[in-house]
């Protein structure tokens, strides 16, 4: 039987003790070794002798030979004890030699507003798969539930093993197309909520940011286009007198790739900060601490 099928069976403090027995075939000078009286050492190499059924060390003249099982131990401990002299030890993070598959929920405006933090992650460690998954209101609880390593939401959640950080804060702004009469002039309340809009629908029976603060001055608008990504905003825009409520980052980001015009909201919102969650188990991991740093470098209002 294999010295590591046994470790159940044995007392691992006594493991240094039987090293120093068998290499130096002596108890005498094992005990010295160990910083041991000779006395204590007889005692361990009784209990060894019991756990293993076997004496182990024989004595011949005024030394010691070691039994067919103690050369079948002493192999396998040289190689059972670097292994575990290197328990808890860190071997040191490579960015280079990464090959882990990293899950985040997120949407696609936030892998679009991350895009040169995500182009550096793969420059840096090319063999690390990154794999986006969609947001949804359970995106925390696929956190807890180790289904995630990260995800990016505007959620509050403060549940214990969850840590976060401020990924960005945004105000939110109207889009609308190039040519449309709008303009911060004749943008008022009235002609907000007498146009048509478009949201994205991160979920049917989830209430946004911008509808509660309509609810909260006794209104609401007229959703005609509900979407499954922000991504499909630009085309939907085009000749089209919906109005799109977004947050200012990615309103700048579509207005630099995107004939669309952007307009101050006619009623206030407060501005959204959307996180990084990350579980407790990450933590301290040395690839994850990686990962949050190359995603926090730089936000997309900077």
């Amino acid at each position: 039987m294999q010295i590591i099928d046994r470790l159940g069976m044995i007392d691992l403090n006594l493991l240094p003790a039987l090293n120093a027995l068998l290499r130096e075939k002596h108890v005498s000078r094992a005990a010295q070794k160990c910083n041991l009286s000779q006395s204590a050492m007889s005692r361990i190499l009784a209990k060894l002798r019991s756990q293993f059924n076997d004496d182990l060390l024989v004595r011949a003249g005024n030394d010691y030979q070691l039994t067919p099982k103690a050369m079948e131990i002493e192999l396998q401990l040289n190689e059972l004890l670097p292994a575990i002299k290197q328990l808890g030890r860190s071997q040191g993070f490579s960015a280079a030699s990464a090959t882990q598959t990293i899950r985040i929920a997120s949407t696609d405006m936030d892998v679009l507003l991350l895009a040169d933090n995500i182009r550096d992650m793969q420059m840096q460690a090319p063999n690390l798969v990154l794999s986006f998954r969609p947001q949804s209101p359970d995106s925390c609880d696929r956190l807890i539930s180790a289904e995630l390593d990260f995800a990016i939401t505007p959620l509050d959640n403060s549940r214990s093993g969850l840590h976060r950080q401020v990924l960005r804060t945004d105000t939110f702004v109207a889009v609308v197309e190039e040519n449309s009469r709008l303009n911060s002039q004749n943008f008022d309340l009235v002609t907000y909520l007498s146009h048509k809009h478009g949201v994205f629908n991160v979920a049917e029976n989830l209430i946004g940011r911008v509808d509660s603060a309509l609810a909260n001055i006794r209104q609401a608008r007229n959703v005609t286009l509900r979407l499954p990504t922000f991504s499909q905003i630009p085309p939907l825009l085009k000749g089209s007198p919906l109005i799109f409520t977004l947050p200012e980052s990615f309103a700048q980001y579509l207005a630099t790739r995107y004939p669309i015009k952007i307009l101050p909201l006619p009623f206030n919102i407060e501005p959204m900060k959307v996180y990084l969650y990350w579980h407790h188990r990450l933590h301290h991991s040395a690839l994850h601490q990686w990962v949050r740093r190359v995603l926090l470098e730089r936000s997309a209002t900077q």
